[in-house]
């Protein structure tokens, strides 16, 4: 910090002329210590003065209000870019959040239609027989690993028609077991 007094020393300036700098550079005269970015400022407006470029207190003080003002656009530029970006940040976290309810609206609705189609699948490959003919493809294809063919074949038979669907289930509600015992016979 500067006094008024050692800034007015450091430049050899009247009273006037010191007075007349402070307030064309935007510096309060009425403060008694100088910080030193003001010192800076005080500085520039004495150089200016001393090669030519300002020749009157007037022209100093033009080019410090058109450097302040350029410094407020820089300023404002920057809060307003920080501005936008925290907007853009919460409309971002806004697309996580909405995309995540969509996300679990969309699974819940998956949920309650999966085991209806399925059901609806199945009952549609017992009435074809394809879902008998899959299963003797199957025990046909492991049989040489799972040894005894014939008693195996014998205790699907009993099981497929213990454990058959029904033919006709409703599709609004699910079925307490996925296989309810049925005497048809396919």
């Amino acid at each position: 910090m500067l006094t008024r007094e050692d800034l007015q020393r450091e430049y050899d300036l009247s009273e006037e002329d010191f007075k007349e700098t402070l307030k064309a550079c935007g510096l309060s005269l009425k403060k008694r210590n100088y910080s030193e970015a003001e010192r800076e400022r005080f500085a520039q407006a004495r150089m200016l003065f001393d090669e030519g470029i300002a020749n009157s207190y007037d022209d100093l003080a033009s080019h410090f209000k058109s450097q302040d003002f350029d410094d407020e656009d820089d300023a404002n530029a920057v809060a307003i870019s920080v501005e936008l970006a925290e907007h853009l940040r919460l409309l971002e976290q806004q697309a996580v959040d909405t995309g995540f309810q969509m996300g679990l609206q969309q699974a819940e609705i998956m949920g309650k239609v999966i085991p209806q189609v399925t059901i609806m699948r199945l009952k549609e490959m017992i009435a074809t027989g394809e879902l008998r003919q899959n299963f003797e493809q199957f025990w046909q294809e492991a049989s040489p690993q799972l040894g005894n063919v014939e008693a195996l074949g014998e205790r699907v038979e009993s099981r497929w028609k213990e454990y058959q669907l029904q033919k006709y289930q409703p599709l609004t509600s699910l079925p307490e077991s996925s296989m309810e015992s049925s005497s048809n016979d396919f």
